[in-house]
């Protein structure tokens, strides 16, 4: 498992963050990585992509990709919509400025993320986190944001779980955008019930209260990390608290959004 401390203090300073620009000492380490243990794609078991890339390019095509989506909350377009925020975010903008979430949560990678989550596939996680910061460095994304957040989960749950698969994820999505690492910047002040089977009313009331912010995130730029947005809900309730603690921006980066037409419940 890796490690769940985090890059940065406490109420205090963060480090600056890294340039954007490939790591030299990273580089040679994963090219001596990849000879010692070649990829071998978590879809089909074909060699994967040099040099340390668990995924072959053939599956990687494969995945669902969000061709036309709402910038605002990742929601697919109405055909012949024109490119940009949806008519319900222009209406009723969610407490996010950006969503960043490359692929539709369908096969095969739903169950990828399902793997990772309740099996503790963990190799997944390199896989999603490195492709996520790939999307995210190709349209320079990570240029407008300075700290990455993970979604945290209560302490009773990570204890069940023995991980948390957004802290797992975003360690690969910080290395590859070279973005900081806040780990403990987020706590979960209560257990919840799981979102699985509630409806959007219940979701929102069920994680009402659940967030709170352990370090300053004044003047700061910020993106929530996560492995599937689903009715917004979770990552609604941890921005209206990084809105309080007047953060200056808030992105969502998750790895895949649960598809309905934006604009529709």
């Amino acid at each position: 498992m890796l490690a769940t401390a985090a890059v940065g203090s406490f109420r205090s300073g963060f480090p600056p963050c890294q340039p954007s620009m490939p790591n030299p000492v990273d580089s040679v380490l994963d090219r001596l990585a990849g000879w010692l243990l070649p990829p071998r794609c978590v879809l089909c078991g074909a060699p994967g992509q040099r040099p340390v890339l668990d995924l072959c390019a053939d599956c990687e095509a494969d995945l669902p990709r969000q061709d036309s989506a709402c910038p605002r909350c990742a929601l697919a377009l109405p055909a012949g919509s024109p490119v940009g925020e949806c008519a319900q975010c222009r209406v009723d903008p969610p407490p996010w400025d950006r969503c960043l979430a490359p692929w539709r949560y369908d096969f095969p990678l739903a169950g990828l993320i399902q793997e990772l989550k309740y099996a503790g596939r963990l190799p997944v996680a390199r896989v999603l986190g490195t492709l996520l910061a790939r999307r995210a460095a190709a349209a320079d994304l990570h240029l407008d944001v300075d700290l990455l957040l993970p979604v945290p989960l209560h302490p009773a749950k990570l204890v069940e779980r023995g991980f948390n698969q957004s802290i797992e994820i975003a360690h690969w999505l910080a290395r590859g955008t070279r973005r900081t690492l806040v780990v403990r910047g987020l706590r979960r002040t209560r257990e919840t019930r799981p979102q699985v089977g509630l409806d959007l009313h219940e979701r929102a009331a069920n994680l009402r209260a659940a967030f709170d912010v352990t370090a300053d995130f004044a003047g700061r730029r910020v993106a929530i990390v996560d492995d599937v947005m689903t009715t917004g809900s979770t990552v609604r309730e941890i921005a209206g608290v990084l809105r309080r603690g007047r953060a200056a921006r808030i992105d969502v980066w998750c790895v895949a959004r649960a598809q309905r037409v934006a604009g529709t419940l």
